[in-house]
């Protein structure tokens, strides 16, 4: 046996911590990354975590509902201070933040806002709406015709359900919001809900005129529906999304910025800062300057995070700037995004992960404008939403009486240029929440 140098080349595959933790940061949503930084802090005593959690609008409202004032000259409430939709109960969205968010990003006439809001704050634990249109017309001295208008916009939010008010009401919600327009499932839901929970198919059967299949799957549905849209004091905290950009248009274009970014902020701690210049202990000034390297690195993270962000969502933006214009989206992919911005598809993927930006078509999600490309007859380039407009042109478009087929729906694609498959005509049509043609069935 003989000792000897050798030079020998194999390939590994190392990646810094400082790498790992930059792309757990990126990969996490708003909550997620408030957790994140506040267990760092509690482990780092130089990392300062502020997060504005707002004021606790749920009690608030509960406890100051006299005191609005409905000012019929100007149109609107008068308390001490202004809603926004920046300001949170808590570290996580309660629903009735979500829901006041999502009025709060609409466009309507500033008197519907504020009975929309009021609406909400009127809500009772299982999200139903118990006073009645009378009650609240005289209260805010406004029409009751405009009461009926704005309780229809509180019924078209999520979850569904909102704002019924009673069972019947809730479950009929329910299905319009899912696409089901079906006279016979109504009817079955406002005058036999005890056939259906006796599964009396046959009386169900006979006294709508529709088959037993339909009358069991018409069963099915009606008990999928949620009798309770949601429990206000439910114990279990509800994650709801936030947005990470503002989408705003400036000119021709839609420009995206950080949205909320003042609702955590990051510091150094300036007493520790202080001590590692005036301490002469040198175990102590390791101590900070090892913890101060890594608050540094967590709050460059955090503003690498949303810089990517914002990099990211300005990508998208410029793709699909017509869509805001054209509801139409043009085909588009992760690695088209990261030949833009210059980086790995694995990056764009993170950031786009859980990450949602509110525009002027309401909050949206990143991923909602990824469409894979698909090509028509005569060598357009389309995206499969616009495959997905079209089906939903067609099945807007026909008789109730004699819905169309997934087979028939394939046959006219194919005559508009579109070469798809019927299954695929199927998955794109329940995609959209379109019934099969029997369940769409009306009776005339």
């Amino acid at each position: 046996m003989k000792n000897r140098l050798e030079q020998v080349i194999s390939q590994k595959i190392s990646i810094n911590t400082n790498i790992v933790q930059s792309l757990k940061v990126l990969h996490t949503n708003r909550m997620e990354l408030e957790e994140m930084a506040e267990i760092e802090a509690t482990s780092n005593p130089l990392l300062e975590v502020e997060i504005d959690k707002g004021v606790d609008w749920e009690q608030y409202f509960k406890k100051n509902r006299e005191a609005y004032i409905y000012d019929k000259n100007e149109s609107s409430y008068k308390d001490d201070s202004e809603y926004n939709f920046e300001n949170l109960a808590k570290s996580y969205d309660s629903l009735y933040d979500s829901l006041h968010g999502q009025i709060n990003t609409m466009y309507m006439p500033p008197n519907k806002k504020i009975i929309c809001n009021y609406l909400i704050d009127s809500l009772d634990k299982d999200g139903y709406l118990r006073e009645d249109e009378q009650t609240i017309s005289e209260l805010l001295e406004v029409d009751e015709a405009l009461i009926s208008e704005c309780i229809g916009i509180i019924q078209s939010l999520e979850p569904h359900g909102i704002g019924a008010r009673d069972l019947k009401e809730c479950m009929i919600i329910q299905i319009r919001n899912d696409g089901i327009e079906n006279d016979v499932l109504e009817k079955i839901i406002l005058n036999d809900l005890n056939l259906v929970a006796n599964l009396d198919i046959k009386k169900l059967s006979s006294k709508y005129n529709i088959s037993k299949e339909e009358t069991k799957k018409s069963i099915e549905l009606i008990k999928s529906l949620n009798p309770k849209p949601v429990e206000f004091d439910s114990d279990d905290k509800i994650a709801y999304v936030y947005p990470d950009v503002l989408v705003e248009k400036k000119g021709s274009k839609y420009i995206a910025k950080p949205y909320n970014e003042k609702r955590m902020s990051l510091n150094i701690n300036s007493y520790y800062s202080n001590l590692l210049i005036e301490s002469d202990d040198e175990d102590v000034k390791s101590y900070i300057r090892e913890n101060l390297t890594r608050a540094k690195e967590f709050i460059n993270e955090f503003d690498s995070r949303n810089t990517t962000i914002v990099n990211i969502a300005n990508a998208i933006l410029d793709f699909q700037n017509e869509y805001f214009d054209s509801d139409e989206l043009k085909p588009m992919t992760l690695s088209d995004i990261a030949e833009v911005l210059e980086c790995h598809v694995s990056t764009i993927s993170r950031g786009v992960n859980d990450k949602y930006m509110l525009t002027p078509k309401g909050l949206l999600e990143f991923k909602f404008f990824f469409s894979k490309a698909f090509q028509r007859g005569d060598g357009e380039v389309i995206s499969t939403s616009s495959i997905k407009q079209e089906i939903k042109k067609i099945i807007d478009a026909e008789d109730s009486s004699k819905p169309l087929s997934d087979s028939r729906i394939e046959k006219i694609l194919h005559q508009r240029g579109y070469d798809i498959a019927r299954r695929t005509v199927s998955k794109y049509r329940e995609e959209l929440g379109y019934l099969s043609s029997t369940m769409r069935k009306k009776v005339k």
